[in-house]
């Protein structure tokens, strides 16, 4: 991995605040991961995934999978780990570090309104929605006790406002599918491979989807993409 010197983090993908089950034996992770063996480091977390915390794994599997070079499944992982709520300084600089190695235009990278709203929307845990909501609310009613909001109607608005995170992420982001790449994939008019075919998705982009049809995600977002594609080199998260 070129530059890796400028993230430091990426030498030890241990997560010393993170606690595994007894079967999971960290020091043989470690001894793979400083032998090189990233291989054999990949292995041993696969295979030990269920001892360990969904974002702890898969900070972990991103960090080795960067460091064998397949920066589409590295993404995956490190994206995967991020929405699992390990979100720390190790974790964003990796996944940065990744992006720029795959230089894809796609969701995160889009100038598009829309796109940018959701990309950022989708960055946040929904443990995120509810501490902001539960913020919100409290504000109210600090805000109410210290006479700046006056009536019932006023501060019953205030609480529709403060509920809107908590609503936006429990009733529209948890039935979003979200996917990265793992390989280029074309983009087809329709779903189907009789349909023309009108781009491509490059390893490592990272998408909204929206309908399913017997194998087939249609791209909502980014609007550059949208169009349909095989779910087979996607995954999902």
């Amino acid at each position: 991995m070129k530059n890796i010197s400028t993230l430091p983090e990426t030498k030890s993908p241990r997560d010393p605040a993170g606690k595994a089950d007894e079967a999971f034996n960290p020091k043989i992770f470690e001894d793979f991961y400083v032998k090189n063996d990233f291989k054999a480091a990949a292995s041993y977390l696969i295979q030990n995934k269920q001892q360990l915390k969904s974002g702890i794994f898969h900070y972990n599997l991103g960090t080795v999978y960067s460091k064998m070079g397949d920066m589409a499944a590295a993404r995956f992982h490190l994206e995967k780990a991020i929405k699992d709520g390990h979100i720390n300084s190790s974790t964003l600089n990796n996944l940065s570090f990744v992006k720029t190695q795959l230089q894809v235009d796609d969701l995160s990278t889009s100038s598009n309104l829309y796109d940018q709203v959701m990309n950022s929307a989708l960055a946040f845990p929904s443990s995120a929605y509810l501490t902001l909501t539960l913020v919100l609310v409290l504000a109210a009613m600090v805000l109410l006790r210290m006479k700046k909001i006056i009536g019932r109607i006023s501060f019953a608005i205030c609480l529709v406002f403060a509920l809107v995170p908590i609503y936006f992420s429990t009733i529209y982001l948890k039935d979003i599918n979200y996917a990265i790449a793992f390989k280029d994939i074309p983009i087809y008019e329709g779903p189907s491979k009789i349909f023309s075919e009108k781009g491509k998705v490059r390893a490592g982009s990272k998408m909204i989807l929206g309908e399913f049809k017997e194998g087939w995600f249609y791209v909502k977002y980014p609007i550059s993409l949208a169009g349909w594609v095989g779910k087979d080199q996607l995954g999902l998260y």
